[in-house]
């Protein structure tokens, strides 16, 4: 993503997609899609210099999706794809699966997050950082914990846009800072 109004027009055309796709009841049909076409944009330099090159024409574009897509893909899928390309808005395929996944689990009163930890958590530790996450949004928490010593101890959770800094090298970090600013 290149602009922060690629990123505001991304939003936007996959606002539209998801509200057609919830209207359809294909959320998940068109969730897979988005994340397979955004996958084969990362793992392919090929697909990302065919679509970004104003060499390409859009008729050799749409071409290549059909060709690639067709029978693996939801129609709606690709059809927003083919606007994407109408629309010269290839710059936001990076971007399709990200946002459409937030809106999905959003309109299920899910939120994501990623705790750090030091050492890993015993099922009751987790359970009360689990309980304390969802109290504290009111939502549903899907929680993965990844283990990163460098943190020393203690957790930070990273859910959407937050970050909570619970760890030893945090307090650490902020406290050298307040040091600084007192001298």
């Amino acid at each position: 993503m290149s602009t922060l109004s690629d990123s505001k027009v991304a939003k936007r055309y996959v606002r539209a997609l998801f509200f057609a796709a919830r209207d359809a009841n294909i959320v998940d049909a068109i969730s897979a899609d988005m994340e397979m076409i955004t996958g084969l944009w990362s793992a392919n330099a090929d697909f990302q210099r065919a679509f970004t090159s104003p060499l390409i024409s859009i008729e050799s574009k749409k071409s290549i999706i059909s060709e690639v897509f067709v029978g693996n893909m939801n129609a709606m899928s690709l059809n927003f794809i083919n606007l994407l390309i109408d629309k010269r808005r290839e710059a936001i395929i990076p971007e399709l699966y990200r946002e459409f996944r937030l809106l999905s689990d959003d309109a299920q009163g899910l939120i994501r997050a990623t705790a750090l930890v030091a050492v890993d958590l015993d099922d009751s530790r987790r359970e009360r950082l689990l309980n304390g996450l969802q109290q504290r949004t009111g939502k549903r928490i899907e929680l993965e914990v990844r283990l990163d010593p460098s943190i020393i101890g203690g957790v930070v959770v990273r859910m959407q846009d937050t970050i909570i800094d619970g760890s030893v090298r945090g307090a650490l970090e902020r406290m050298r800072l307040k040091m600084m600013q007192e001298s």
